[in-house]
């Protein structure tokens, strides 16, 4: 293949259509500078695929465009063809095309399109179409004086990709890369799926474990539900056969309850008839009582009449010189009251006031001395007057007294009568009473015993709902601890489960591992024949690698053996360690690496594993060292100049040579199973203990609230036994009190507290009267005296009052000095002078009866009106007798009824406190009923007649309750339930398969990747080793040819085919051995170019561009330069850009550029043969 021609339009300063054919040979474009003659070689690179507008000398791609002059327009786009060759079916895929053109259009706005042979195309098919032909983008077929500087300049391994060109392994690199970028995506969708499955393994486990109690509970539940039902059913059954009989028994109470009133209203119509009766007899006793207590007084006082009439007829019988007497009587005796009156209140002045005594004592002598003015006589006259009035005073209390004992004696016999019925009555109320205190005396001892219970029911509630939290807190506790327990043992079983069934190694690796019975020699898997410390696990994981899958055999037949097993059975690969064959590594300057800071140890040191496998664990990580942070990492790396391999704790990795690895992609901890479960085993074993500690503790709770929980049932039923019984009492008191009222009616009224309290006023009246008529008498007596006085001694009248006269003027010398006694003196006048009254009074009285007359037909009407009385207060008696007798069988009677009616109310009390125990009963199974009902409807939304049909028939109600109280316990048992778990755990259970068959896809597709970017490196080495050494040859051939002498050699920085860098070495003729820095700029040109040769003679090209690259060389090396591309035969085809003779000499065909107009390049053909 070779280029057979290209179009130009629009690009630079090609502005019109320009079409340029080349032939095999040597081929040379000419011109001045500036021309535009290398615009045609970047025309060429553009159409192949250039992407770099710097490349082509440009800001910006839209720069290619032809940008005009000052007499030409811009154009809006370029277009470049170039037609191949390719009769010799060289370009892949166009085997059936003698000629292959690709062509490329670009837009001022950007737009572009790639075709090839007229179809659209991308830019990535055309590098593909040219990838490993020798045109591609780093290839030699296309070189300019920058890019021969840059074999020369540039470093080892830059230089290395003009070797992978001529090798043609750039194909395998690109692919290797994709192949890579799928091997990371598989990698991060396993890391996923890992992550994701290790989650699922740490959610089934619980849900598993939720699961099986679900479904426990919904047995239990199930048993309990349908027992539950029987049992309330049955409850309500039994409750209602007790409810019919409570009833049933309430209905005969009532029934006896109204016989029993129907009875006691007969007798209380028979005692209130009775008790009528009996008022009507005492209502007429009292009446016929009266009329003889008033026939009695009026008798007494027919007698008083008649005695004063007898009096008044001796009195006026009696002499005017008698009253005289009598009222001189008086006078003295007011004389004396006067003067012992002023003895009195002097002493009183004295110890008073003395002024008030004078003042008082003046005023009694001013009245005396008023008394002192009128004669004996009239004194005398008026005594006697004041005698009469006595004797009529005394007859009226005389009478009063005698009408005061009649009624005393007639209401003390009726108080004796009344005493024996009151007696009885008080012994009944007081029984009622003691009853009563006694009864509510219990009460008040119940009430405080349930106020006791109260507050301890109060206490063992508060108690009670502070444990059942502490154990709603332990069970939350517990609950944590088994989810934990649970996880850790879904994570050892996990790790189990991957242990047994190899599911975390490679397919081969896991083949093998499944058959190392049957294949014999299989000592392990390296990762499980390890153990560590866990805090190294990732530094571990990442040191080993893909080694961590190695399998350890016991020689190498084991490893044949097992390698022939896989390749029959297609399952992958493996990388065996024979324990005879392999080599232990050592690490260097370890010595050096215990003295920097950070350095932990080599990653050999910190595993254990048994001494024979020694040389495998060296082989794999003697050379890794371990450090504490990529801080320190990076330091100890740049110290030891990044010759060896570094991992830190956290997984970043510093590979020889300078790179680095790391990130924060997911390690699931399923590489070292083995250390994984036993580091779970003991944090299972702890897990297992702080569980235990718990349910001991949450048992103990639940001992001690079950304990407290029986002691509230317990008071709870005490209480309320309390509270009947308290019901009980109360009514019991209503009763008493009822009957006590009663009794204290009936008491009040036979304890007569009236005539009681009559009794006592007329006894006091007639110690009242008793006393008036003997001050009477003693008055009376006085008078007389007076009256005697008055009659013998008017001549001490006058002396008296000459005394008194004296005594006057006295005091009136007194009251001068004294006058701060006046008030009290006044005082004491006024209260002589209303005593002087009243004597003067009793004296007019005196003086009175002495004038008055003695009817005596009066008189004998009294005895004939007292005779008569006597003759009715007799027939009244009788009258007495008779009622009292008649009362007294009307008593008899009532006291009988009242007998039976009392035995009545015992009876009706026993009943009504059966009626209320009934009446609680019925409430309390109402209530009952109603809530039993209200849970059949609520918890199983039927009726009761619904429920009957579907509840089984229970032969022993308590059992079933015991029963059921079991079936509970072990639901409460059981925790939380998750009734979700069920399906949970079958949703998770289905995604973790779905999921474990999509790792085990993306494990094998990475296998298989892993086995492709082998087998490519192998085939890049392979190629690339026998390419480099051709090469090497083809150059120390060259190079001498082109010196005419001399040494040149090419060398790898490295044993790694894969990596290392191309060295050259080279002696000029003559010169000693140099390095390319310290050559001349014609020297280093030439050896360039003898290396492009060289590589050319190694690996033909379709054709070659050079762009001026023999500038720095002079006429003699351009000869050279010119005879050698005459060395190759016609297959080799050289475009050369020059404006040195010696290649102009060279060429077979020549093209030459010009701009006839400014900044429009021409191209000029001229072939040289035929002008020749």
């Amino acid at each position: 293949m070779y280029l057979k021609k290209m179009e130009i339009v629009g690009f630079k300063s090609f502005a019109d259509r320009t079409k340029i054919e080349f032939d095999q040979g040597v081929t040379a474009v000419v011109g001045p500078n500036g021309s535009g003659k290398s615009n045609i070689v970047e025309a060429l690179r553009w159409a192949l695929g250039e992407q770099s507008a710097k490349s082509l000398r440009g800001g910006k791609m839209p720069d290619v465009i032809f940008s005009g002059t000052a007499k030409r327009k811009a154009l809006n786009y370029t277009e470049v063809i170039v037609t191949f060759d390719n009769t010799d079916q060289y370009l892949t895929g166009y085997e059936e095309d003698a000629e292959v053109t690709i062509t490329r259009r670009l837009y001022r706005n950007g737009d572009s399109e790639f075709l090839i042979n007229g179809r659209k195309c991308r830019l990535k098919d055309i590098h593909e179409l040219f990838t490993d032909t020798g045109l591609g983008r780093d290839s030699l077929s296309i070189i300019s004086q920058g890019r021969i500087e840059s074999v020369f300049n540039s470093k080892a391994e830059e230089r290395r990709a003009i070797f992978e060109e001529a090798a043609g392994v750039l194909k395998y690199k690109t692919r290797r890369t994709e192949t890579e970028s799928k091997l990371q995506t598989t990698q991060d969708n396993l890391d996923r799926l890992e992550d994701i499955i290790f989650e699922l393994n740490g959610q089934l486990t619980p849900l598993r474990a939720q699961r099986d109690v679900a479904l426990c509970f919904q047995d239990l539940e199930a048993q309990r539900s349908e027992l539950a039902l029987s049992v309330l059913v049955a409850q309500l059954l039994d409750e209602k056969k007790k409810y019919e009989q409570a009833k049933e028994d309430l209905n005969t109470a009532e029934t006896e309850l109204s016989a029993l009133k129907s009875q006691q209203e007969g007798y209380e119509a028979q005692l209130t008839h009775l008790k009528k009766a009996r008022l009507k007899v005492e209502q007429e006793q009292e009446k016929v009582q009266g009329d003889s207590l008033s026939l009695t007084e009026l008798k007494s006082d027919l007698q008083h009449k008649i005695e004063v009439f007898d009096l008044q007829k001796s009195s006026s019988q009696k002499s005017a010189a008698e009253r005289q007497a009598r009222i001189e009587e008086l006078d003295a005796k007011l004389l004396e009251v006067s003067q012992k009156k002023e003895a009195s209140e002097k002493k009183k002045a004295e110890l008073k006031d003395k002024e008030h005594e004078a003042q008082e004592q003046l005023e009694q002598l001013e009245k005396e001395l008023a008394r002192f003015a009128e004669s004996p006589e009239s004194l005398a006259e008026r005594l006697r007057e004041d005698y009469l009035q006595l004797v009529q005073q005394e007859a009226e209390f005389s009478n009063q007294l005698t009408k005061n004992k009649a009624e005393y004696e007639n209401i003390s016999r009726r108080l004796v009568e009344s005493d024996e019925n009151a007696k009885e009555n008080t012994e009944k109320f007081q029984t009622i009473s003691a009853d009563l205190t006694k009864t509510e005396a219990a009460l008040d001892t119940l009430t405080q015993t349930v106020r006791e219970l109260e507050k301890e029911l109060q206490e063992k509630t508060a108690a009670e709902a502070k444990y059942v939290e502490a154990e709603r807190q332990g069970q939350n506790v517990m609950y944590d601890q088994m989810q934990q327990l649970s996880k850790y043992k879904a994570n050892l079983a996990s790790m189990e489960n991957i242990r047994d069934s190899h599911s975390n190694l490679y397919q081969g690796v896991r083949a093998v591992m499944t058959q190392s019975v049957a294949l014999g020699g299989i000592v392990g898997v390296v990762a499980d024949l390890l153990t560590f410390d866990k805090k190294y696990t990732t530094a571990i994981d990442i040191a080993l690698g893909g080694g961590s899958q190695n399998i350890v055999v016991e020689d190498e037949n084991s490893a044949k053996k097992a390698i022939a097993y896989l390749r029959e059975k297609r399952l992958g690969r493996a990388t065996f360690l024979p324990l005879t064959t392999i080599k232990p590594r050592e690490f260097r300057n370890y010595e050096r690496l215990v003295t920097m800071e950070g350095f932990i140890d080599t990653a050999l040191n910190l595993v254990s594993f048994e001494p024979r496998l020694q040389r495998a664990m060296s082989s794999l990580l003697a050379t890794t060292a371990i450090v504490d942070t990529a801080e320190h990492a990076s330091q100890i790396a740049r110290a030891m100049n990044y010759t060896i391999r570094i991992v830190t704790l956290d997984g970043t990795q510093i590979n020889p040579g300078g790179s680095y690895s790391g990130g924060a992609a997911k390690r699931n901890n399923t590489t070292f199973t083995s250390t994984e479960i036993e580091h779970l085993t003991e944090v299972i074993a702890l897990a297992e203990s702080k569980l235990k500690a718990v349910e001991d503790i949450l048992q103990k709770q639940q001992l001690t609230r079950q304990t407290l929980s029986e002691q509230v049932e317990a008071l709870r039923s005490n209480i309320q036994e309390k509270r009947l019984a308290e019901q009980s009492l109360q009514l019991q008191i209503k009763q008493l009190s009822e009957q006590k009222t009663n009794l204290q009616a009936l008491v009040a009224d036979t304890e007569n507290t009236e005539a009681h309290q009559a009794l006592q006023e007329l006894s006091e009246n007639n110690e009242k009267l008793g006393q008036q008529l003997s001050k009477i008498a003693e008055d009376k007596q006085s008078l007389d005296d007076q009256l005697e006085e008055v009659k013998s001694n008017s001549q001490s009248f006058n002396a008296l009052k000459e005394q008194k006269n004296s005594a006057y003027h006295e005091t009136k010398l007194l009251l001068s000095s004294l006058k701060n006694e006046l008030r009290f003196a006044q005082t004491e006048q006024e209260r002589l002078t209303q005593e002087y009254e009243t004597l003067g009074t009793e004296k007019a009285k005196l003086q009175a009866s002495g004038e008055a007359r003695i009817d005596e037909a009066s008189r004998n009407l009294y005895a004939q009106q007292l005779k008569e009385t006597e003759a009715k207060l007799q027939e009244a008696n009788v009258k007495l007798v008779s009622l009292r007798f008649e009362r007294d069988d009307l008593q008899a009677q009532t006291e009988e009824f009242e007998e039976q009616n009392r035995d009545l109310l015992e009876q009706n009390q026993v009943l009504n406190n059966q009626k209320a125990r009934l009446e609680v009963r019925i409430e309390q199974s109402e209530k009952l009923l109603k809530n039993r009902q209200n849970t059949l409807f609520t918890e199983y939304e039927m009726s009761f007649d619904e429920a009957k049909m579907k509840a089984k028939t229970l032969e022993d109600l308590s059992e079933s309750e015991q029963q059921l109280s079991l079936l509970e316990r072990q639901i409460r048992a059981l925790g939380p339930i998750n009734l979700d778990a069920i399906t949970q755990y079958e949703e998770v259970h289905q995604r973790h398969a779905f999921l474990s068959g999509q790792r085990d896809d993306l494990l094998e597709a990475k296998n298989m990747l892993l086995e492709t970017i082998q087998e490519m490196n192998d085939e890049v080495e392979i190629r690339f080793k026998t390419t480099f050494e051709q090469i090497r040859e083809s150059f120390q051939l060259t190079f001498s040819q082109m010196f005419a002498g001399g040494e040149a050699d090419l060398e790898l920085t490295s044993t790694n085919l894969l990596e290392a860098g191309v060295e050259i070495k080279v002696q000029p003729p003559g010169k000693k051995l140099a390095s390319l820095n310290l050559m001349s700029g014609g020297e280093k040109a030439l050896t360039a170019l003898a290396l492009i040769f060289a590589i050319l003679r190694v690996r033909t090209v379709p054709f070659v561009v050079l762009d001026e690259v023999e500038a720095a060389l002079d006429e003699a090396n351009v000869k050279r330069f010119g005879d050698y591309m005459n060395h190759f035969d016609n297959s080799n085809q050289f475009i050369v850009v020059t404006h040195r003779r010696g290649t102009m000499a060279a060429a077979g065909t020549m093209y030459g550029v010009t701009m006839a107009d400014a900044g429009v390049s021409k191209v000029i053909s001229v072939r040289l043969e035929d002008e020749v």
